[in-house]
């Protein structure tokens, strides 16, 4: 774990996360599964150097027009169905290190087109996609919003942005100041992904199928933000913010090792593409453990309260707890808790 200042792009994290936390850890090889926002090749570069690889994806709106265009050409994709192709190929480049030197190097590109990742862009992209059609049609109706103004900046024509504070030139002739050719880029681009690996020899499948694998690192940010309230944070000093963020990561490891004992235990279907939201999600499980509770009767004993909870009888069950409907004394409670079979 290493907390970095707000205001520090993603890509300039990886480098020092790596020699703080990894470099030391003395793997023979291990590949980088990374999104976008870690893409540069000076960070591969150092993976490479380091005898490691990796698998990341890389910006098509960011890449190359010669890149662009191989990837929608539809020539040599392989197509798997109606809903889904890929295609790779082989590409030698010189990447500059840190010190200016150049070095040559070998990567396969993976590009692939999928509907459903099409029809989710769309969906997430509807207000804005509505907004540029409505624009085109009438903009002299158009009132343009201080949420507007930021996303279409980077649709917009270079000589119409104030170089000086990146507003805006004369917002009421927005229309013609649109670099149609960049909308049509974003446009086009929806449904397609890249990636990029130092994997040569990977068949273009595994590469995807592990690139996605991310969905569970995508799933620790959501449970962390969420469930666990991570953010926002109420303390400033650096301790304390590291601090807060381990009692987070504790309890995120916690909450992991009971769902992957409800899973072995097979008492729910799994599923590969949503594993670690299978069947009890982080939400239920802090509901149901929250109930966990024992109240306090005559005679110094004790029974247990909401035993009866569906989702904490799938708990217990994962941990082979059985709780019969009696009074217990506090000893009999104490021999429950050392009998618990922490994981297997």
């Amino acid at each position: 774990m290493k907390p970095f200042h707000g205001n520090t792009l993603d890509h300039q994290t990886l480098r020092p996360a790596l020699k703080n936390n990894i470099n030391d850890l003395e793997f023979s090889r291990f590949i980088l599964i990374s999104d976008r926002g870690i893409f540069q090749y000076r960070n591969l570069l150092s993976l490479l150097q380091a005898g490691n690889g990796y698998i990341v994806a890389k910006s098509l709106l960011k890449s190359t027009q010669k890149e662009r265009d191989w990837t929608y050409d539809d020539t040599d994709y392989i197509k798997v169905s109606d809903e889904f192709k890929y295609k790779s190929r082989i590409v030698k480049r010189t990447i500059e290190d840190e010190e200016k030197v150049k070095h040559d190097i070998e990567e396969k590109v993976v590009v692939y087109w999928s509907k459903k990742f099409q029809k989710r862009a769309e969906k997430e992209n509807k207000s804005f996609l509505d907004f540029i059609k409505k624009l085109q049609e009438s903009p002299e109706n158009f009132r343009i919003t201080a949420l507007q103004n930021k996303s279409i900046r980077k649709f917009l024509k270079k000589e119409y942005i104030n170089k000086n504070t990146g507003e805006i030139l004369n917002s009421s002739e927005i229309k013609p100041m649109l670099d149609m050719e960049k909308i049509k880029a974003y446009k086009e681009s929806l449904g397609y992904y890249q990636i990029v690996t130092s994997e040569l020899t990977m068949q273009e499948k595994e590469i995807i199928d592990k690139y996605h694998g991310l969905t569970q690192i995508e799933e620790q940010f959501r449970t962390m933000k969420s469930t666990l309230e991570t953010r926002p944070i109420y303390v400033r000093t650096a301790e304390h913010i590291e601090a807060h963020l381990l009692i987070c990561l504790v309890a995120l490891i916690m909450l992991r090792i009971i769902q992957r004992k409800i899973i072995i235990t097979k008492q729910v279907p799994i599923r590969e593409d949503m594993y670690w939201t299978t069947g009890v999600n982080g939400n239920r499980i802090q509901e149901a453990l929250n109930k966990w509770q024992v109240d306090l009767m005559p005679n110094n004993m004790y029974r247990f309260m909401n035993i009866e909870n569906e989702d904490l009888q799938t708990i217990l069950k994962a941990f082979d707890i059985e709780i019969p409907k009696k009074l217990f004394t506090i000893g009999e409670l104490k021999s429950i808790k050392t009998g618990i079979k922490i994981f297997m």
